[in-house]
């Protein structure tokens, strides 16, 4: 498991909203709030699942739950940063 910490660019619900509706978008899936969630999303190689949670009321920590085995860590950080940011 990963764990990412990221502070968003704009509002959680705006960010949360766009994520949600880019990974829904492309074949994935997604459940939450602005307080906790998991997400599901599909690659090339497999799907990629992890889960967030809200850390002092601005911050979206990620947590990757499962990754295809042959995707390295630091590229699925490196996507998931790029859309919770």
């Amino acid at each position: 498991m990963s764990r990412i910490v990221v502070t968003p660019n704009d509002s959680l619900k705006e960010t949360l909203d766009r994520v949600k509706q880019t990974i829904v978008s492309k074949g994935g899936t997604f459940t939450g709030d602005t307080e906790q969630g998991e997400f599901a999303g599909v690659t090339p190689v497999g799907k990629v699942k992890g889960k967030y949670s809200i850390v002092n009321g601005k911050d979206i920590e990620i947590v990757i739950t499962d990754k295809p085995f042959v995707a390295p860590m630091s590229i699925i950080e490196d996507r998931v940063r790029n859309y919770f940011a």
